[in-house]
């Protein structure tokens, strides 16, 4: 699962069942569903961009899709049910997240079957794309989510390096982050930097100084057992586990 909030708190969450997309109130109260029959059973990520647009990144078709909040959908990048082979890196080959920056390019990480990055332009244009595998700088294990910090770096979860790999919108590797186990997904939020996976969540600064760290339970069968992590504005901290639960943790005001 992995799920996101848009700007009226309302609660998406993505998931691998018969009702792909599920719209929750913050109290966690279903409002409703779509995407019935639409994706595949190994559908991935979902975010949302600064227009309020859903985007759905579905590693089994092989296809990121941008949708309005209802389900309507906008546009489809990649063609569906074609994977394309690994050897040329072109998107896509199993896609897992997307990303968005100031001007308005779209980031995909790509993600199971490539080893790369692809940047788009607003009007959907592919301007080039970076990575292979490997475990050096700019080389990827497994390219599991991607996000936009507020400078518009990209921090990509290299999961099976067990790292995450920070890169200017040019694909410039500007500084690479090792020491987790399976990194899956990130937030940000003002000033922090939400990261699970494996090893549970953690909370850091910019400059990677811990702030907070909740380890998980057994793996597998723990509640900080995390595929996606996500925030709302108030940065209550949404995880969506393996164990098939998505858990709020809320924020405590001083």
């Amino acid at each position: 699962m992995q799920g996101a909030v848009a700007a009226n708190g309302e609660v998406y969450v993505l998931c691998r069942a018969a009702h792909p997309v599920l719209l929750f109130d913050a109290n966690g109260r279903f409002i409703s569903a779509w995407g019935e029959g639409r994706f595949s059973n190994f559908v991935h990520g979902l975010s949302i961009d600064r227009q309020g647009k859903i985007w759905i990144a579905d590693s089994g078709l092989h296809t990121v899709t941008q949708h309005d909040p209802d389900g309507t959908l906008l546009r489809t990048l990649g063609t569906p049910n074609a994977a394309e082979p690994t050897f040329y890196g072109h998107p896509f080959n199993m896609p897992t997240g997307s990303a968005f920056t100031s001007d308005g390019d779209v980031f995909v990480s790509d993600g199971y079957g490539n080893r790369r990055v692809h940047r788009f332009a607003p009007d959907g244009t592919l301007k080039y794309s970076w990575g292979e595998p490997g475990t050096g700088p700019g080389q990827f294990a497994l390219v599991h989510f991607i996000g936009a910090d507020w400078n518009d770096r990209l921090y990509v979860c290299d999961r099976d390096n067990h790292r995450i790999q920070i890169f200017s919108q040019a694909g410039e590797t500007l500084t690479v982050w090792t020491g987790f186990n399976m990194p899956s997904d990130l937030a940000f939020g003002r000033g922090a930097i939400y990261v699970g996976g494996g090893d549970g969540l953690s909370i850091w600064t910019p400059e990677r100084r811990l702030l907070a760290r909740f380890d998980p339970d057994v793996a597998g069968k723990g509640s900080l057992n995390i595929h996606g992590v996500w925030i709302d504005a108030d940065e209550n901290i949404y995880l969506a586990q393996f164990d098939r639960a998505v858990s709020k943790l809320t924020r405590v005001k001083a």
